[in-house]
């Protein structure tokens, strides 16, 4: 209850601007690269956790920060939210991407939800 409680709050007091219609674009196309990124450093390369974790997470951010330094030439101007929302939309495709491929679980109880696999 208390994490719900810090959630809400912490939703709450977020800016008007971090919420908008390109903000989620930006963390959707962030989610669907590091998901993809994953799975291919996943089943092409003989990368093993966290080395594949942080690879993807990178691999994924850089079409968003290449648009955001296109958006500065073009007048609309570098936007860092922008790019907050790609990297993390990045993580969370990329942890999306670990637990599809089955390298990582999660494992929940009444007290607690932990991360686990076999590395």
């Amino acid at each position: 209850m208390k994490t719900a409680i810090a959630l809400l709050a912490l939703l709450f007091a977020l800016p008007a601007h971090a919420l908008d219609k390109d903000k989620i674009s930006h963390f959707g196309g962030g989610a669907i690269l590091g998901l993809a990124s994953d799975t291919v450093l996943y089943h092409a390369t003989d990368l093993e956790r966290p080395a594949r974790m942080i690879a993807a997470t990178g691999l994924a951010m850089i079409p968003g920060f290449a648009i955001e330094v296109g958006d500065e030439f073009t007048g609309t101007h570098f936007s860092w939210y922008d790019l907050l929302a790609d990297g993390l939309g990045s993580a969370t495709g990329m942890l999306a991407g670990e637990l599809i491929n089955g390298r990582l679980w999660v494992k929940a109880s009444p007290r607690q939800v932990q991360l686990i696999g076999r590395w």
